[in-house]
């Protein structure tokens, strides 16, 4: 879905669509968003509920698995 996205901004705006932020705004853990941040169209997230756990979500702004600091 990002690549389409970013596929109908470059078509939209030309050059300038690789420049803009495209975030994912799904479920956000820390078990997922190492494989989300691997994506080449994903530039961010929108963290909800995740950001209540102090612990996971450190994880999650390190873009680290948990059990790589355990």
């Amino acid at each position: 879905m990002h690549a389409f996205i970013r596929e109908r901004l470059a078509k939209a705006f030309g050059e300038a669509a690789a420049q803009m932020r495209i975030q994912y705004g799904g479920s956000v853990k820390p078990e997922n968003v190492y494989a989300l941040m691997a994506e080449q169209d994903i530039d961010g997230a929108l963290v909800g509920g995740a950001s209540l756990d102090p612990l996971g979500f450190s994880h999650i702004v390190r873009f680290d698995r948990p059990e790589e600091t355990q």
